[in-house]
C-alpha cells in the first residue's frame, strides 16, 4: 500500500510540473516577520506542500510534512514554512553568524525570477532566523551575494515555523508591467542520520539542467524595484605598528581614519549601478589558512570585498578571466549590471593605486607588483538562444599604467545539446607590455606581445553514467592580467568518466560512485609536462558520512628530467551527532621535491573539526601536515593549525577569534642551496573581532590583530605588528 501510495504521489508530481502556473494572491496586508504565522491573511495564501524526498533517496514520499505558504503584498513576497517534526527536541538549529548554517535544519525557497532557467536567487532560513542567501548560476551556488531581507524562526512543539519577507526591490526581474511568472524549488533540509532534502517537485537526475525543472508561480502584477536607491556611508579607523623581527623597540604608530560611500542604484528592474568612492576594500576576517610548500603556482584566493561580489556570476566565463582580488588599493569605482529579455551584461571600472601582477608560466608563476597606479575595466556580455540553458558569451579586460597595459578578448559558447550533454568553446586573444625593469627581472618579453588560447570542453552527466573530454591551448605569450591563470605555454587534454549508483531504503548507503581520467599537458615546443592517469571509488553512508579512497601515476617533467610520481589517498567526513562535523584526509605518494630536482617520499595529512557548544558557541579547527624525506632523512616537515572560536550572543552580534599558526623544519644539509631557506620557521597571526550586524551593510566591526615570527637568526619569538581597527556602515534605502 505504500509502494501504492508513493507512486501514486511520483506521478501527481510529474503532472504539477507540466500544468499551469500557480497563482500567489495578492493581498496588501502588513506581517509581522515573528516566526507564529498568526495573521489572518496567511488563510488566504497559496500553500505548496514539499511532498518529495529528492536527496539522497530518489523522488520518495517525503518523511515528514512541510508546507509552504506564499502571499504577494505588492511590495514583497512574504514566505511562510511549517515544518512538522515528530522529534522536535532533535531539531538541529544553532545561532551562527549569516551564511554559515547548512548543517541546520533549514527551509527556503529559489526564486527564478526571469524564468529563464538559468539563473536564481536562493532564501534559506534554519529554525532560529539565521539568514543565507546563495545565487545560483547553472549548476552552481555562490553565497558570497548578500541581500537586505527579514526572517524569523521559531521551534515549537509540532516542529518548527519560519516567516519570511523578501522585499522586490531586492531582486532583479523583467521590466514589464502586468503578471510575470516565476520559478519556484520550495525545499526543506532535515539533517538526521542522513541529510534529508525535501522538494515541492521531483527531480529528474537524468536532466542535467537543475532550473529547467522548477515549479512555475505566477502572480507579482505589482513587483518592481522601483527607484530603488541605496546609499552606504562608510568610516574606517586604523592604527597600527610594526618593527623588524631584530628590533627591540615598535616604530611609531601608523593611524588613518578614512571616509567612503558606496551607492546602489536599482535603476530599473533589471539593471543596478554600483558606484564606491574612496572604499574600504581591506577585509575584515583573515583568510583561511594555505599551506604553501613545495609548490610552485601562486595561491588562489577567494574575493570577499562586498563590491565585487553584487551580482559576481555575470562575470563567469569557461575560463577564469576575471579575478578582483587583483584590484588592491582603488580610490573609486562603478558597476553596472543587468538583464533584458535574453541578454545579459555587466561592466565594471576601477582605479587601482597598487598595480599587482601574476606572472605565469608553463612551470611555475610569481607575484609581483608595480609601483605605479592602474585602471582596470571589464566588460561582459551574454546572450541566451535554445531551448536547454545555452548561452553566447563576450568579455572584454584592460588593465593599464604607466609603461604597462595588458588587453584581453574572448567569445566563448555553452551549447547544450540535450539536457544530458553540454558543450563548451572559448576562445581569447591578450596583448601585453611589460615595463623594461619587470621583463628583465622574470624573463619577460620587451616589448608588446600576444597569445591566445582557446577551450573544448564536453560533459555528459546523466543518472548513473558521467563521461567529460577536455582540452585547452595557451600560448606562451598569453596573458589574463584581470583573472587568475597561473600557468600558460602549455596544451592540455583531459578524458575522464565514472557511474553512480543510487542506494535503495534498504541499503546501508544511499549513493557510491567510481571515477578515472587520463591526462596530458605538453608545452608548446611538444615536451610533455605531466601525464597522468587517476582512479578513486566513493561512498555516501551513515551519519552524513562521506569516503573516498584513490590512486594515481604521473610522469612530472622538472628540471630537464621526468619523474615518475604516484599517490594513494583517502578521505572521510562524518557528521555523528549534531552541531560536531569532523574529517579526515591522509595521503601518501613519491613526488618531485622542487626545490632540490629529485624524488622524495611524501606525506600529507590533514583533520578538520567544527563543533557548537550550546547554541551559542562554535569551535572551527584545521590542521594540516606535510613532510618530504629521502633515505638520508626529513627534507622538510610543515605543520599549520587554523583555529576559529566564536561566540554569537543573537542573530546580530558576534564575538570571533582566530589563531593561525605555520611551522617549518628543514634540514639544509639535504639541500642544493641551504642558503636560501631557514632552518626553522614559525609565524603566528591572531585576530579578534566583534560584529554588530543590522543586515549585510549596516553593520560595526571592532578588532584588533596582531602577528608575529621566529627563525633562524633570532633566538626566540617575536611580535612585529599590531593593529586596532574599527569600521561602521549604514545602509540608507529610498
Amino acid at each position: 500500500m505504500i509502494k501504492i501510495l508513493g507512486l501514486l504521489l511520483l506521478s501527481f508530481g510529474a503532472i504539477a510540473q507540466s500544468v499551469d502556473p500557480k497563482q500567489v494572491p495578492l493581498i496588501s496586508d502588513d506581517f509581522k516577520i515573528d516566526g507564529v504565522m498568526d495573521e489572518a491573511a496567511w488563510q488566504q495564501a497559496l500553500v505548496i506542500p514539499l511532498l518529495y524526498e529528492t536527496s539522497p533517496a530518489e523522488n520518495i514520499p517525503a518523511k515528514v510534512k512541510t508546507e509552504a505558504y506564499f502571499i504577494d503584498t505588492g511590495n514583497a513576497l512574504v514566505v511562510g514554512f511549517k515544518a512538522e517534526d515528530p522529534e522536535p527536541e532533535k531539531i538541529r538549529a544553532f545561532l551562527r553568524d549569516r551564511d554559515s548554517a547548512y548543517n541546520d535544519d533549514f527551509v527556503g525557497v529559489l526564486l527564478d525570477t526571469y524564468n529563464d532557467e538559468r539563473r536564481a536567487l536562493e532564501f534559506f532560513v534554519n529554525p532560529l532566523g539565521v539568514q543565507m542567501d546563495l545565487i545560483q548560476s547553472g549548476n552552481n551556488e555562490d553565497d558570497s551575494w548578500d541581500a537586505i531581507w527579514d526572517s524569523a524562526g521559531k521551534i515549537t512543539e509540532f516542529g518548527y515555523v519560519v516567516e519570511m519577507e523578501i522585499p522586490y526591490n531586492e531582486l532583479q526581474m523583467p521590466d514589464i508591467q502586468g503578471e510575470k511568472t516565476w520559478g519556484l524549488f520550495a525545499l526543506r533540509i532535515h539533517p538526521r542520520d542522513d541529510r534529508r532534502l525535501y522538494r515541492n517537485v521531483i527531480i529528474d537526475r537524468s536532466n542535467d539542467c537543475f532550473l529547467c525543472q522548477t515549479e512555475k508561480l505566477k502572480g507579482f502584477a505589482n513587483a518592481n524595484r522601483g527607484m530603488d536607491l541605496e546609499i552606504t556611508p562608510t568610516i574606517t579607523g586604523l592604527s597600527a605598528k610594526s618593527r623588524d623581527p631584530e628590533d627591540v623597540d615598535y616604530g611609531p604608530s601608523d593611524t588613518d581614519f578614512e571616509a567612503g560611500v558606496d551607492v546602489n542604484w536599482g535603476i530599473n528592474s533589471n539593471l543596478t549601478l554600483n558606484a564606491t568612492i574612496n572604499p574600504d576594500f581591506s577585509q575584515v576576517e583573515a583568510d583561511s589558512a594555505q599551506l604553501n610548500v613545495n609548490n610552485n603556482f601562486a595561491l588562489f584566493f577567494p574575493e570577499r570585498r562586498s563590491f565585487f561580489l553584487e551580482n559576481s556570476d555575470y562575470f563567469d566565463s569557461n575560463m577564469n578571466l576575471v579575478y578582483t582580488r587583483n584590484i588592491a588599493d582603488p580610490d573609486y569605482g562603478v558597476r553596472l549590471v543587468g538583464k533584458y529579455d535574453k541578454n545579459a551584461y555587466g561592466f565594471y571600472y576601477a582605479n587601482d593605486t597598487v598595480t599587482n601582477l601574476l606572472i605565469p608560466g608553463a612551470l611555475g608563476s610569481d607575484f609581483t607588483s608595480l609601483e605605479t597606479d592602474s585602471n582596470n575595466l571589464v566588460a561582459r556580455y551574454r546572450r541566451d538562444f535554445g531551448q536547454h540553458a545555452s548561452t553566447f558569451g563576450g568579455t572584454i579586460t584592460q588593465r593599464e599604467g604607466g609603461k604597462y597595459s595588458n588587453t584581453l578578448a574572448s567569445v566563448d559558447v555553452n551549447y547544450r545539446l540535450t539536457p544530458k550533454d553540454l558543450f563548451r568553446v572559448q576562445f581569447a586573444r591578450s596583448e601585453t607590455e611589460y615595463p623594461e625593469e619587470l621583463s628583465e627581472e622574470f624573463d619577460q618579453p620587451t616589448d608588446q606581445f600576444s597569445g591566445q588560447s582557446y577551450l573544448l570542453r564536453y560533459n555528459h552527466n546523466g543518472r548513473n553514467w558521467r563521461f567529460n573530454a577536455f582540452h585547452q591551448n595557451k600560448d606562451d605569450g598569453f596573458r589574463a592580467d584581470s583573472g587568475f591563470i597561473g600557468q600558460v605555454g602549455t596544451k592540455k587534454s583531459v578524458i575522464g568518466g565514472g557511474y553512480v549508483w543510487i542506494g535503495g531504503e534498504d541499503n546501508w548507503w544511499n549513493r557510491m560512485d567510481v571515477y578515472s581520467d587520463w591526462d596530458i599537458t605538453h608545452d608548446q615546443e611538444g615536451t610533455v609536462l605531466e601525464k597522468e592517469f587517476e582512479g578513486s571509488f566513493g561512498v555516501n553512508g551513515p551519519l552524513q558520512s562521506f569516503y573516498r579512497v584513490g590512486t594515481g601515476v604521473r610522469d612530472r617533467f622538472w628540471d630537464d628530467q621526468v619523474f615518475r610520481e604516484n599517490y594513494r589517498y583517502f578521505d572521510f567526513d562524518i557528521t555523528p551527532i549534531a552541531g560536531f562535523k569532523t574529517g579526515i584526509f591522509i595521503e601518501k605518494a613519491n613526488q618531485v621535491d622542487f626545490s632540490n630536482s629529485r624524488l622524495a617520499d611524501s606525506r600529507r595529512f590533514s583533520v578538520y573539526a567544527n563543533a557548537n557548544i550550546g547554541k551559542h558557541f562554535s569551535i572551527r579547527a584545521n590542521h594540516r601536515y606535510r613532510n618530504l624525506s629521502i633515505d638520508a632523512g626529513n627534507i622538510f616537515t610543515a605543520n599549520q593549525t587554523d583555529l576559529r572560536l566564536s561566540y554569537q550572543f543573537n542573530i546580530r552580534q558576534r564575538l570571533r577569534l582566530a589563531v593561525i599558526q605555520t611551522d617549518v623544519n628543514r634540514d639544509l644539509s639535504l639541500y642544493n642551496d641551504p642558503d636560501d631557506f631557514n632552518k626553522n620557521s614559525e609565524n603566528v597571526s591572531t585576530q579578534l573581532i566583534y560584529s554588530y550586524k543590522v543586515n549585510p551593510r549596516t553593520l560595526l566591526f571592532v578588532g584588533y590583530s596582531d602577528a608575529g615570527t621566529e627563525f633562524d637568526d633570532i633566538e626566540s619569538f617575536v611580535k612585529t605588528d599590531k593593529s586596532v581597527f574599527v569600521k561602521f556602515s549604514y545602509a540608507w534605502k529610498r
